[in-house]
């Protein structure tokens, strides 16, 4: 029974509802308005309304009129403070710029002593006006913009709280329609000007006219005086139409659009239309016409709704405000047009209306407000007699719901619109340390100390005027157990009729909760301070390569930590995310091989180990990679010593070997020569013994060139034992106490070998290279071997000018340099040579190790070089290259004495 009578009820008062909803668009008629009666009250605002143009124009009167509806209809209270730029009447004068600098100044003056809430700005000029000097006026406050037809997204790149309403000029639908209306047309006769808004619309007119692919030819008449316009307009004939685009003037004094427009359709023997709506009167047809009231109510409303708002509440999007179909009615007929041939949705102004048109709403009104009463006398009869049934069953399940809040654990109370409490559970009384007998007809104020009570009273005041009618906050409470730190849920209930009847509240005690969470932030700190001491890049990331935690280090290296800017800092690491998955599924931890990789022109190194978290149930892995560009360089310079070492000792055994043999071939051979002497006389009696002359063996041997081969041999042997020598070279080090020796001396005396003492091959040429000297001016001294040093840079410097020679390097240039710092003495000797690349760099130093064709090298040089240096003097020989940079050799020799530092 209930269920029916719950049914019945809501099914009468949704017919109640629609019938009350009738009466009220009934009595919305303002035939129906009764005078009198005040807006409901609101707070003050100010909005300042800049126009582009003057006052009494109509695009500025026709945008005002429209904002002053809006306003009207938001039911705030809204100051206006306008200003005009007066830009229709001294755009032209070569003192405007002038002008709007003291415009400027006024409207600063102004809002600073007058502050605003908004803006709103009519016309392209006003908005460009605001964004040029928006920072230095107000610029922080929002800005709503109208009348603008030139509006592109780029306009308000970079600037935020901005948006408004823009009008598109439909030209092309006006075209169509003359068309259709009048089939002889060929022709249109365009009223345009120099203005700015005139060059661009003429330009769309341009658009509009292709797009009709020659139906119709636009004709420009840019002569602003009315006389001219006047003289025109009566030569054309029945195939032209006139389309009024710029607002003429009367002897240089731009005219009112009622009596422009007049004199315009008097001298116009054609139709003339137009895309705006302030032209629709005097006889101009019209046409689909941009409604500038339309845009001053579209930008209104969106200032209402922003002001309505508040504050950092999103603003409304940017708007194309629709054009509309308007003509004038007595041109229809002027013309002889049909009104059935005009669009649908078209608005004719001046045509007659009958009465029952203008009064259709009262006449309806009238009757439905009897049938209304009589209705609602039956449905309100019917409804207080089940409401009387109803009131006995809603008892019943009052007493159901407070007797669930008694069993309920969790504190809850309600109070009315009053701040009364009318209610409240044990938990409730127990927690806030107050018994529910004394509670209730109570408020905040009469129950708890001054300053707590203060607060629950800012809070419900706050929920009361809220929109949303829920409230959360958090409060710490003195408790008969001491302090507690509380949660409120505060929710607004409602009466049958809609209205705020009160608010009820539910309470969480968290003080355990936050302590955890503090507990969780001091353990979560703690261990982000471990990582975040560590040197090395550390972070967490997922099976789809997000970085979800990352230490100091690692955000310093690349910022956000995404996968991207991960694999842009190591080049090498295109595989990271890959064994990310693989440590993942398979829960092992993954040593990745060391990435060398060259940056800056510099060789770099890092280590990457990839720890799983399977163990605490997650599907990500640690990420560890650490700097190893100094372990990597000490790990080549230790294996490189070390195979220099051992090739030395093979170098130093081979040497002996081959001396003995060497030396007995040299030996032959000076023993044969010296046999073939005619002065000796055992050689004489050999010949005879022999039966033939001396004379005749020798001319045989000259014929066959023994002798010549013979030297031959001897060179060669001799070139061996050179080269045996430079072999014996790796193994010395020598004991002796050196003296100091001035360096820049020692590489003078190499640079002056290279000029003249030696004899080079014709593929390069010293005289040919630009030899650049930058000598140390103190003339450092260190103790060495000069010959073996000097031997060293004579070596370097012929090695540079073979290379730019094989090279063909352009302008050739060596330079060399001589320096000190507190250990050493250093000698660099730098080309602009072809430069080599790592593999070749870390092996130029190897023994017979060379990048010449095979004849012209033994690949010694280098290698005896870097063990006079190194091994014998205890120094540092080291090479810095790029492909096509050339290369630069440095030589550092200690300073074993301190002698050499006086």
């Amino acid at each position: 029974m209930f269920g029916v009578s719950m049914f019945f009820l809501s099914l009468f008062e949704s017919f109640v509802r629609v019938l009350l909803l009738l009466l009220l668009v009934v009595l919305s008629h303002p035939a129906w308005a009764v005078p009198g009666g005040d807006p409901p009250p609101s707070r003050h605002y100010r909005v300042l309304i800049l126009h582009s143009s003057h006052q009494g124009l109509d695009a500025t009167d026709q945008v005002s009129l429209g904002l002053d509806k809006a306003f009207e209809k938001s039911g705030l209270k809204i100051e206006k403070v306008v200003e005009y730029l007066e830009a229709a009447r001294y755009r032209d004068s070569p003192d405007y710029p002038e002008f709007l600098k003291i415009k400027r100044d006024s409207v600063a003056a102004l809002l600073k002593k007058m502050p605003a809430d908004a803006v709103i700005l009519n016309g392209l000029r006003a908005l460009n006006f605001w964004l040029k000097h928006r920072q230095t006026l107000a610029p922080n406050i929002p800005v709503v913009f109208a009348g603008i037809n030139t509006f592109s997204p780029e306009m308000l790149q970079g600037q935020d709280g901005i948006t408004g309403v823009f009008e598109g000029p439909a030209f092309q639908d006006t075209l169509q329609l003359a068309l259709r209306l009048l089939p002889a047309t060929k022709k249109i006769l365009v009223l345009s000007g120099p203005t700015t808004n005139n060059v661009l619309n003429v330009a769309e007119m341009e658009r509009s006219t292709g797009e009709l692919k020659g139906a119709i030819e636009p004709v420009y008449f840019q002569e602003r005086e009315i006389s001219a316009m006047e003289g025109r307009l009566r030569e054309l004939g029945p195939e032209w139409v006139v389309f009024a685009m710029v607002t003429p003037r009367n002897d240089g004094v731009l005219m009112q659009i009622d009596e422009a427009a007049r004199r315009i359709v008097a001298a116009s023997k054609v139709p003339v239309f137009t895309g705006w709506s302030y032209w629709v009167k005097e006889g101009v047809l019209g046409g689909k016409v941009v409604s500038m009231e339309a845009q001053g109510d579209t930008a209104g409303r969106m200032m209402a709704g922003i002001l309505r708002n508040g504050p950092g509440s999103p603003l409304p999007p940017v708007v194309d405000n629709s054009e509309q179909n308007l003509f004038d009615y007595n041109a229809v007929q002027r013309f002889g047009l049909n009104p059935d041939e005009f669009p649908e949705d078209r608005i004719f102004l001046n045509k007659p209306v009958s009465f029952y048109g203008m009064h259709k709403q009262l006449v309806w009104g009238y009757g439905l407000v009897t049938l209304l009463l009589v209705t609602i006398s039956i449905i309100l009869a019917y409804n207080l007699v089940v409401r009387r049934r109803l009131q006995r069953q809603l008892g019943a399940q009052v007493n159901f719901v407070q007797s669930l809040m008694e069993a309920m654990p969790t504190p809850i109370f309600y109070k009315d619109a009053s701040g009364i409490y009318q209610g409240c559970n044990p938990a409730f009384s127990e927690l806030m340390g107050v018994k529910r007998e004394l509670l209730l007809g109570r408020s905040v104020l009469d129950l708890y100390p001054p300053d707590e009570a203060q607060v629950y009273k800012n809070k419900d005041d706050e929920l009361f005027s809220s929109r949303e009618g829920v409230q959360v906050y958090e409060y710490e409470k003195e408790s008969p157990r001491g302090p507690r730190q509380v949660r409120f849920h505060k929710a607004l209930y409602r009466d049958g009729e809609g209205g705020v009847a009160g608010l009820v509240g539910v309470i969480a005690d968290i003080t355990d909760l936050r302590k955890a969470e503090g507990d969780l932030e001091k353990t979560r700190a703690y261990l982000q301070a471990i990582l975040d001491s560590s040197p090395s890049i550390i972070l967490c990331m997922d099976e789809t390569g997000k970085v979800t935690h990352a230490n100091m280090v690692a955000r310093q290296a690349c910022g956000e930590c995404s996968l991207p800017v991960l694999e842009s800092s190591l080049p090498q690491a295109d595989h990271i995310l890959e064994n990310v998955r693989r440590s993942i599924s398979e829960g092992i931890v993954l040593v990745l091989p060391r990435q060398v990789y060259v940056k800056d022109g510099a060789t770099n190194a890092q280590d990457v180990v990839i720890y799983p978290l399977h163990t605490i149930g997650l599907r990500e892995a640690v990420v560890r990679i650490d700097e190893a560009t100094e372990q990597h360089r000490m790990q080549e310079l230790l294996v490189q010593s070390e195979k220099m070492m051992s090739v030395g000792g093979l170098a130093a055994g081979m040497a002996h070997e081959i001396n003995n043999p060497l030396g007995g071939i040299m030996q032959s051979a000076q023993v044969i020569l010296s046999r073939m002497r005619p002065d000796a006389p055992a050689n004489q009696q050999a010949a005879i013994k022999a039966g033939c002359s001396l004379e005749d063996v020798l001319a045989y041997l000259n014929e066959r060139q023994i002798p010549e081969l013979l030297a031959g041999i001897r060179g060669s042997a001799k070139r061996a034992a050179g080269i045996v020598s430079n072999m014996l070279e790796f193994s010395k080090r020598s004991s002796s106490a050196w003296l100091p020796v001035d360096v820049n001396m020692l590489v003078g005396k190499a640079l002056d070998l290279c000029l003249q003492d030696y004899s080079l091959p014709s593929n390069y040429d010293f005289k040919k290279t630009k030899i650049v000297r930058e000598f140390d001016q103190e003339n450092p001294c260190v103790p060495c071997s000069p010959q073996q040093i000097q031997q060293v840079v004579f070596n370097l410097l012929r090695n540079a000018a073979q290379a730019m020679a094989i090279a063909g390097t352009p302008a050739p240039s060596i330079t060399v340099r001589t320096r000190r710092d507190a250990q050493a003495v250093i000698i660099e000797v730098e080309d602009t040579g072809p430069g080599m690349d790592d593999a070749t760099r870390r092996k130029v130093f190897e023994p017979f190790f060379t990048t010449k064709e095979p004849g012209h090298g033994t690949g010694l040089g280098l290698s005896v070089s870097y063990f006079i240096v190194c091994e014998n003097h205890g120094g540092e020989l080291t090479v810095e290259s790029q492909p096509g940079a050339g290369a630069k050799f440095t030589i550092r020799l200690p300073l074993k004495d301190k002698s050499c530092l006086v």
